[in-house]
């Protein structure tokens, strides 16, 4: 591709945006919610598993990660409205079989951005959590068709009796007691106009249902905002140019989800062995613009986390091509000094470590364990310095750590906190709007460190081959770890894991 062309460079780009865009959501492929934080005295963990239509039914889990609890409920809250224009809470039942786990189904009525206010009661008093949603209609339900098969044999039946009971009712209805049938000409007629009436009731309502459906595809169905990306040299360096494109409702405001405005992450692609986490300065309208580190050339999946001013929170996605670097080019002097790279595919001797710069060593200490698909489970990591001590780990954009999961074949990812895959922006934003009805609310986003060890909960989506980013920062330097796992669709499924 010829980087000196720019508009070329743009408009080859923004046709693979659109191929690509379709799957953009907050968190590719991985739509349920999965929050761990206090509800007052409570350590709680919410998964909340939206429906895939709106209005529809979202599975909320709530567990209990320490103590009991006498009364669990769930409300669903729109940005806009608050709990006071909320209905009442509904009661989450303890599920059989587990403990301190509670279930309950919500109606999710209209689209946009949400949360899940979860109240516990017990006997150490009463608390609140708030856990912000994307309530969104993702697809489109399909009619079985042996049941399409049966409702036409039904509605057939149903037009034919019609008729036939208008036809009789005309010949026969004014028959005295031994009278022979002498209306058969009116009664052809009224069957024929029957007939005529029912096939316009018919084509009627064909042509609302097509409108219905025309709308929820056109208006309803969620469409992603689209953001184009090139590449250009400048000054011996290369710069990163994002762009959010029009999207179907405009291009909402931003609010910094741990301090920027966006989160953006490059993985290489067939390999996966090329990872960059950048934060581009927003230069100009919409457009933001990030130095690039020395990244080999190739083609690049790009994901791009942003949360609006309402709390929804996108994935952006696009794919750049990075170019070769100028012969001269200098050493890439990063935009922001929170940025962090990793050009290395794993293949290492151990299955459950990796060497980091500075003596230190990540370890995967569920790397042994067996994860399946749509199962909750803990990936816990640890860093250590070469007598094996634990390692004394800094935050990290206000976090013990990051974590970020890719499917092989780029059809799953997303990126997670300790404390989940919330935004944590979108969570205060619902918070200071709830403060108004309730000033003594309190919210702390996740729950305190777990010792040396740092442990990101999260639900495979599905089976398959992953590959994880887990990175840290460590006297100043983030380092970053990878490891690979494949997922089973049974909890029997086997798992391996390697640098």
């Amino acid at each position: 591709m010829d980087v000196e062309d720019p508009a070329l460079m743009r408009r080859l780009l923004l046709l693979l945006v659109l191929l690509f865009a379709g799957r953009a959501h907050a968190h590719i492929g991985s739509p349920n919610v999965i929050y761990e934080g206090l509800a007052g005295p409570y350590p709680v963990r919410v998964i909340v598993r939206p429906p895939g239509v709106v209005p529809g039914q979202a599975e909320i889990s709530v567990r209990l990660l320490k103590g009991s609890a006498d009364r669990v409920t769930v409300l669903p809250v729109r940005y806009d409205t608050g709990s006071k224009g909320s209905p009442a809470p509904d009661v989450a039942r303890p599920v059989k079989g587990e403990a301190s786990l509670y279930s309950a189904e919500l109606w999710l009525m209209t689209s946009g951005a949400h949360s899940i206010f979860v109240n516990v009661e017990g006997i150490a008093g009463k608390g609140t959590t708030i856990v912000p949603i994307n309530s969104v209609a993702t697809t489109r339900l399909e009619m079985p068709k042996w049941y399409g098969a049966a409702l036409l044999a039904f509605g057939i039946f149903l037009a034919v009796s019609l008729v036939t009971i208008v036809g009789s009712a005309v010949r026969e209805s004014m028959l005295r007691p031994g009278e022979v049938v002498r209306r058969k000409r009116p009664a052809l007629i009224s069957m024929g106009i029957a007939v005529i009436v029912l096939s316009l009731l018919l084509f009627g309502g064909r042509k609302w249902w097509n409108s219905v459906d025309s709308d929820y595809r056109n208006n309803r169905l969620y469409k992603p905002e689209q953001v184009g990306a090139s590449i250009r040299h400048e000054g011996g360096q290369q710069i990163l140019r994002v762009e959010r494109l029009d999207g179907p409702r405009g291009r909402p405001r931003l609010i910094p989800d741990h301090g920027k405005l966006m989160h953006l992450f490059l993985v290489r692609t067939p390999g996966q062995d090329a990872f960059a986490h950048l934060h581009p300065e927003h230069k100009e309208a919409h457009i933001y613009e990030s130095v690039l580190p020395e990244l080999p050339d190739g083609e690049y999946r790009l994901y791009a986390d942003v949360t609006q001013e309402s709390g929804f929170t996108q994935t952006l996605t696009a794919r750049v091509i990075v170019p070769t670097r100028e012969a001269v080019s200098a050493t890439a002097q990063l935009s922001d000094t929170d940025d962090s790279w990793l050009a290395k595919d794993g293949q290492g001797s151990s299955v459950r470590s990796m060497e980091l710069s500075g003596g230190l060593k990540a370890e995967w200490l569920s790397g042994t364990a067996s994860f399946s698909a749509n199962r909750e489970s803990s990936l816990s990591f640890r860093i250590v310095d070469t007598n094996g001590t634990p390692a004394v780990l800094e935050p990290y954009l206000g976090m013990q750590g990051h974590a970020v999961i890719e499917a092989r074949d780029g059809s799953v990812f997303t990126h997670l906190h300790p404390f989940g895959n919330i935004s944590m922006a979108s969570q205060q934003r619902f918070v200071e709007r709830e403060r108004k009805n309730r000033q003594n609310l309190e919210v702390l986003c996740g729950l305190p460190n777990k010792g040396d060890s740092i442990v990101f909960p999260y639900e495979f989506p599905r089976p398959g081959a992953y590959r994880i980013w887990v990175q840290v920062k460590v006297a100043g330097e983030i380092r970053t770890a990878v490891f690979d796992t494949t997922v089973s669709d049974k909890s029997t499924g086997a798992l391996a894991a390697r640098l």
